[in-house]
């Protein structure tokens, strides 16, 4: 495929996703039906031509699947790690036996793709290399990567799924408790990868880059001509710098400068820099070891450290009664950011570099993205032997006793400070900060700072008292840093937050497994009745017959509402609360639509597709784009294709357009 075309299927496919968010959600259109209707066509014909599909098409409409868990898979071709070095020297003595190049060495998990007659078919993770997991699931749900591509024979393509910095950021950002921010963009990409709801893992916006062909394209002699292929059939492209026999070692560094500039602009996670030899046949006689193959190496670049100077330490608790000691130093500018703390872990960490206020510390941003204390130069000037960590002997929150507990990391035994008051309330404060979060109730003003002074002071023990806070109004309107002015705004915000939807309520309850997909599919159901949800939940409602449910969360749900402390907390605050209506209301619900899964396939002479399920949700039916065995009808117009074929085989009801009557 010309790389305009290329081009022009990523354009089409996120305008017409961000004007169907306007149709649907916005109720704010840009485009007429026609405009739309024209783009639409030509997305298709191109689609057509090049036979590249990316999975977030419009022209596919892909329903989530869910997995009871992840099989095992092994690899028949290994896929091995590459040796490492910090040395450029290391890079050009390879060099010297044959041309090469540089790419990123991309900070995720890495991930193998199987295409067969064009489609992709298999996806599984590295694993120990020679046995991974199926993540078939999650694979078509990734943001960048083709469904089907202008390729018939067997191709097999190894690359990193990840998560770029600015999704992890905003990810984070939309999470108020430190303790549930996640800590790395790979960290984050691994766990969405192994989901076994591929909903998770399409919100998380997880990517993938390809680094190697293991199979197919043999008639390409270079791997990097190989990867440029790779590009036309739609994946997303690898940086990388062509290296030859002529090149310096300073050329060579400054190649690997460019790289990194690269991924910084372009928000890419790496932790190094990749060689490889461009030449198949070369690299595959280099051969192998039990760990890596010896075709490349991994040129690993250090954090740079910064001194500062350690001001305090620190103690947040957490909903384990876990005291974290956090290092507050003087800020320092890293990678264009303005840092001035860090986690130190636990007690062993602290002890093992001999901390305290006054010490000159070095500290860095590992792999660029979390700030870490490396060093303490005061204490290794001082050659500080007598050292003893004063820790808090009372928690901060509760005023009870602390208390030290070791357990293993590993395979080292490492000191870790709780809370020994079971009863501390401190321990429930990340409860509350998530009820009041952005995602949930959504109520300005109440910090995880605000909410510890008033659970401090007794006015806060249970969630249902943040309804009840006017009650002390006297005693807000003098404590620091309020006033009568922020005493308003606050209750304002807890009365506009009474007002709210079923599903904000459900995240707001912190649910197992139940997060914001999935909470509002669970609200449109009863079309954010809770009266309705709550009878439902008590007579046993199995909400795996909901489109990417699965037997796994119908169980959680189903274990968390019969916990009676959850039930009467959950019930005693949608006592408070009024809710609105969610989803599409039908205007009778005695039709054969309501609250069905429908899925529409092939072209109507009545209606267009968006008329048609328009009006379908307005009777109440759910409308999704693959069918299931959880999928009730299937309304077919003329070439209906696979999905007809898939709905007669599942015995799924079938009504054709001359059978609708709506």
């Amino acid at each position: 495929m010309q790389d305009a075309k290329h081009d022009r299927i990523y354009y089409l496919v996120e305008f017409l996703n961000k004007c169907a968010d306007e149709y649907y959600n916005l109720n704010a259109p840009t485009l007429s039906d026609a405009e739309y209707d024209a783009l639409f066509d030509e997305l298709t014909a191109l689609e057509k031509e090049t036979g590249v599909i990316l999975p977030n098409s419009p022209t596919q409409r892909a329903g989530y699947e869910a997995v009871s868990e992840l099989q095992k898979i092994t690899h028949p071709i290994p896929l091995l790690s590459l040796a490492k070095t910090k040395d450029v020297g290391d890079i050009m003595a390879m060099l010297s036996q044959s041309d090469g190049f540089l790419s990123l060495k991309l900070d995720g998990l890495t991930v193998k793709l199987e295409y067969e007659n064009g489609e992709l078919f298999a996806a599984s993770t590295r694993g120990d290399g020679n046995v991974g997991e199926v993540i078939t699931h999650n694979a078509r749900v990734f943001s960048n990567i083709p469904l089907k591509i202008p390729y018939a024979d067997r191709l097999v393509v190894t690359g990193e799924a990840l998560i770029d910095i600015p999704t992890f950021d905003a990810i984070n950002d939309n999470i108020d408790n430190d303790e549930d921010k996640y800590s790395t963009p790979r960290n984050l990409a691994s766990g969405s990868v192994r989901q076994l709801d591929s909903r998770i893992c399409k919100d998380r916006g997880v990517k993938f880059y390809p680094f190697n062909v293991l199979e197919g394209l043999d008639e390409i002699p270079l791997k990097s001509e190989r990867l440029k292929r790779l590009v036309s059939f739609g994946f997303g492209t690898n940086f990388h710098e062509s290296l030859d026999g002529n090149d310096t070692a300073e050329t060579v560094t400054d190649k690997i400068n460019s790289l990194k500039a690269a991924a910084d602009k372009n928000g890419l996670p790496i932790d190094g820099i990749v060689f490889s030899y461009d030449d198949v046949a070369f690299a595959k006689a280099q051969g192998k070891t039990s760990h890596h193959f010896k075709d490349g190496i991994a040129y690993k670049f250090g954090d740079p450290h910064f001194e500062t100077v350690l001001r305090d330490i620190n103690w947040n608790i957490s909903r384990t009664g876990q005291l974290t000691p956090i290092a507050e130093f003087d800020t320092v500018e890293i990678d264009n950011t303005n840092v001035n703390r860090a986690s130190l872990h636990n007690m062993t960490f602290i002890e093992n570099l001999k901390l305290l206020a006054g010490d000159r510390i070095l500290v860095s941003k590992r792999n660029m993205i979390i700030p870490h204390v490396e060093r303490n130069l005061s204490a290794e000037e001082a050659d500080r032997k007598d050292y003893a960590l004063d820790h808090p002997k009372t928690c901060y929150v509760c005023g009870g006793e602390t208390e030290i507990k070791t357990t293993e990391s590993d395979g080292r035994e490492i000191k870790v400070l709780y809370c020994g008051n079971p009863n501390c309330a401190g321990r429930q404060i990340k409860k509350f900060t998530h009820f009041v979060s952005k995602q949930a109730m959504n109520i300005d003003g109440l910090s995880e700072a605000t909410l510890e002074k008033f659970i401090q002071n007794q006015w806060i023990t249970e969630l249902a008292d943040i309804f009840r806070l006017d009650r002390f109004e006297a005693e807000i309107t003098v404590l620091e840093g309020f006033g009568e002015k922020s005493y308003k705004n606050l209750i304002d915000a807890i009365n506009s937050a009474r007002n709210t939807k079923l599903s904000n309520f459900l995240v707001a309850m912190n649910i197992p497994l139940v997060g914001k997909s999935a909470a509002k599919d669970m609200s449109e159901l009863f079309l954010g009745n809770v009266g309705d949800f709550l009878s439902a939940v008590k007579s046993g409602y199995d909400f795996s017959s909901l489109e990417g449910f699965g037997s796994i969360m119908n169980d959680e749900i189903t274990n968390w509402f019969k916990n009676a402390d959850n039930m009467a907390e959950f019930e005693k605050i949608a006592a408070l609360l009024t809710f609105e209506e969610e989803g599409a209301v039908a205007a009778d619900s005695d039709n054969m639509f309501f609250q069905k899964t429908v899925v529409i396939t092939g072209t109507f002479q009545k209606y267009t597709r968006d008329e048609l399920t328009a009006k379908l949700q307005s009777m109440g039916a759910k409308v999704t784009g693959s069918v299931s065995k959880k999928t009730d009808f299937v309304l077919c117009g003329e070439n209906a294709g696979s999905k007809l074929a898939k709905a007669k085989t599942l015995g799924v009801t079938v009504i054709l357009e001359e059978e609708l009557e709506i």
